[in-house]
């Protein structure tokens, strides 16, 4: 975006809001790669008229595709972590959108 005249002002808190971002988008980047990947899949099985319950986390690994069994009591927290890692790719985005805007003013 052209303007007639630069204001110095503006511009150094454009760029003082782009370091900002920057930093935080390291930061959600950094927290992100700690939590567990993947999605948590549940699978039933039926023997003897009783039905049992296995919880798996399914990520992706390459081309492969790795089911991990998961213990009954780590289930909750697990789910608590790949939510958080979910919020954390959401801010990721608007961070990231948020650079990319900056970047265009700044030019």
């Amino acid at each position: 975006m052209k303007v007639a005249k630069e204001d110095p002002v503006i511009h150094g808190l454009l760029v003082g809001e782009q370091r900002r971002s920057r930093a935080v988008l390291r930061e959600l980047i950094a927290k992100a790669e700690k939590l567990p990947k993947g999605a948590l899949n549940v699978r039933r099985k039926q023997i003897n008229g009783k039905e049992y319950r296995y919880h798996y986390l399914v990520r992706r690994e390459g081309q492969r595709v790795v089911n991990q069994h998961v213990a009954e009591r780590d289930v909750t927290a697990l789910r608590e972590r790949i939510a958080e890692r979910e919020k954390c790719r959401a801010e990721i985005k608007v961070y990231r959108q948020r650079l990319a805007y900056l970047e265009r003013l700044l030019r």
